[in-house]
């Protein structure tokens, strides 16, 4: 589409472009929107354009800033071109050379508005893709702040629309409920999920803005683990609320993590089940009766006499603490007391495995020990030193194989839970799931002669 552009802050420059919509958004101007600090333009007086390369790494930065930019295309139509990053394309690569700049980096593009990234929308609205909706009912659900879902069928396409208690920016859609609902649908199905087709209004009445963004639908999953039925607007609902305590954790425990290092799954699950220990059991606590207050006094008190003790230590053979060692060693204290009454490591996969045992009675049936065996693997990655038994190691690798397998399905099925999903549900659904058998036949081998087997 051709038009006319011009950066928000600098109306006065506009230069001709052409927008691409699909398959990703592009813009390219024939002249600069904006002065590229990285490159300096010098033109001969016989008319001859030099360009140099500055290659100032602060520069180049700077250029890459996003940028949102105005159009009237040449249709007429306004269009708003939010979070656009890019430069200058080689003069060379085109005939005659010609200075252009191109925008291969945007994060939205909104039809039939003049609006920046701040600006918000009373509605939005998208479609799922991934999922098989034959089994899809209608329905709406409200959040606990007072937004409003609802799922409707409209020209044969099933159709999310949310209504926010105030109204949101198109960046706050994306993160807050369409990415949220994209995770709930892959937690479900077992296979990736897209939002397409974002559209905004302004008002109750007013028309539906289109939003084109970067988009890979998501083809329809054969042997889903959980139909689109699940997906109601009462568990959509309850994980945008979710969203809000999760910071995307969610989503990080069903990444897929093919291809990377085992010690590098294990690290990042380990480190994905203590954050959302953190926020789904938030008032956990080892001594649940010991106050703030209480604390407070028994950080105090244990300082007091720590530094009583260590002043009191016969050094004539040692260098004198200065005062600076005692400051040191005082802070420490403090330190180590600040978190001495929060769930340890082993303790938080107590938690989480009671959880998920609670749902899916034989989740680690294949483990002596299953928190044991995490916390186990995970300190020796984190704090430990290497081990020279080679046949030691390669048991070593094996748990930590079994540990990444079994900690995906233990958080899985927490979070299934957290989605209000009926335990006997996700048990009939595991008992369809070769993935799930798959699992466990593997855990099962992986551990066989290591100690954390079940014997």
């Amino acid at each position: 589409m051709e038009g006319t552009f011009w950066q928000i802050d600098a109306p006065e420059r506009q230069v001709r472009g052409q927008l691409t919509i699909a398959p990703a958004p592009v813009l390219e101007t024939l002249g600069p929107i904006f002065e590229e600090r990285a490159f300096r333009i010098e033109t001969s007086p016989q008319g001859g354009t030099t360009i140099i390369d500055g290659g100032n790494s602060d520069d180049l930065v700077a250029d890459w800033s996003p940028r949102d930019i105005h159009g009237v295309l040449d249709n007429g139509r306004e269009v708003s071109v939010i979070g656009a990053q890019g430069g200058m394309t080689d003069p060379s690569s085109s005939y005659p050379p010609q200075y252009r700049q191109r925008f291969g980096t945007i994060r939205h593009i909104i039809h039939d508005a003049h609006v920046d990234r701040e600006h918000v929308f009373y509605a939005g609205r998208f479609r799922l893709t991934g999922p098989n909706w034959l089994r899809h009912a209608d329905g709406h659900a409200d959040t606990t702040d007072g937004g409003r879902l609802v799922s409707l069928n409209d020209g044969g396409s099933q159709w999310f629309e949310f209504t926010p208690a105030e109204p949101m920016s198109v960046l706050d859609y994306d993160r807050a409920v369409l990415h949220p609902t994209e995770t709930l649908a892959t937690l479900f199905t077992s296979h990736p999920a897209e939002a397409v087709e974002l559209a905004v209004r302004q008002s109750p009445a007013g028309p539906w803005l289109l939003v084109h963004r970067y988009e890979q639908p998501a083809p329809t999953g054969h042997h889903e683990l959980f139909d689109a039925s699940y997906l109601t607007p009462q568990r959509c609902a309850v994980w945008i609320d979710f969203r809000r305590r999760s910071n995307g954790l969610d989503a990080a425990a069903l990444d897929d993590l093919t291809g990377v290092a085992i010690q590098t799954s294990v690290l990042t699950l380990a480190a994905v089940a203590e954050g959302l220990h953190r926020r789904l059991y938030p008032d956990k606590k080892r001594v649940a009766a010991l106050s703030r207050t209480d604390l407070r006094a028994a950080r105090k008190a244990a300082r007091v006499a720590a530094l009583a003790a260590v002043r009191s230590i016969d050094r004539d053979d040692r260098p004198e603490l200065t005062e600076a060692d005692l400051t040191a060693f005082g802070e420490a204290m403090n330190n180590a007391f600040a978190f001495i009454n929060e769930s340890t490591f082993r303790t938080m996969m107590d938690d989480l495995v009671g959880t998920a045992v609670s749902a899916v009675p034989g989740i680690v049936a294949e483990f002596a020990d299953w928190p044991a065996a995490i916390h186990s693997v995970r300190n020796i990655l984190a704090h430990r030193g290497t081990e020279d038994d080679l046949d030691a190691h390669d048991g070593f690798i094996n748990t930590l194989v079994a540990a990444s397998y079994s900690l995906r399905w233990v958080l899985r099925t927490v979070l299934l839970v957290q989605a209000q999903v009926n335990p006997a549900n996700i048990v009939g659904a595991y008992e369809l799931s070769s993935a799930y058998h798959h699992h466990q036949t593997n855990v099962r081998e992986l551990l066989a002669g290591t100690t954390h087997a079940r014997r």
